[in-house]
């Protein structure tokens, strides 16, 4: 459910992503969407997120109407997060219902940049993969959507403008 993986490990190859030169000397970096389990494709990336001791590839679905990023309670385990000494929270999804989530800061790697995120831990989202919301991510990075040409693209934004 996680999608945790670490690509040399699993045997596959490292996660593809474009690193393009924009104006002023800004970032961009673009991401092929991938397949999801029903084989349609989604804006779903790979980041990196920190263990302790390595760094672990997670795979998540990028959702810009998600306020939080939300990983299933495994995750958690694997980075050594203590669940009760996170902070709780209940978060309303799209469809009504309300779940728990743990709410904890991790050391993320996204789109050529290292950075603590707000990440929650729950195993009530029952999606079936991990959802990359808006905060942290994109407060950092603009996100653009490309359904026809099935690519995100996030760029980074200047400083000034957090």
């Amino acid at each position: 459910m996680s999608r945790a993986s670490s690509p040399k490990s699993a045997g596959r190859p490292a996660p593809r992503h474009r690193t393009l030169a924009g104006q002023a000397g800004l970032r961009r970096f673009e991401f092929p969407y991938l397949k999801d389990a029903h084989g349609r494709y989604a804006p779903i990336i790979y980041l990196q997120v920190w263990t302790g001791n390595r760094w672990l590839y997670l795979q998540a679905y990028v959702d810009s109407g998600a306020s939080w990023s939300i990983f299933h309670v495994d995750v958690a385990e694997l980075l050594g997060i203590k669940l009760n000494r996170a902070k709780r929270r209940y978060i309303s999804l799209g469809n009504g219902s309300v779940i728990p989530i743990y709410l904890q800061h991790i050391k993320v790697r996204f789109a050529g940049m290292e950075f603590m995120a707000p990440a929650g831990f729950s195993d009530s989202l029952r999606v079936g993969f991990n959802l990359l919301g808006r905060a942290g991510f994109f407060d950092r990075f603009t996100m653009s959507f490309n359904d026809r040409a099935r690519v995100l693209t996030a760029t980074r934004l200047t400083t000034g403008a957090r």
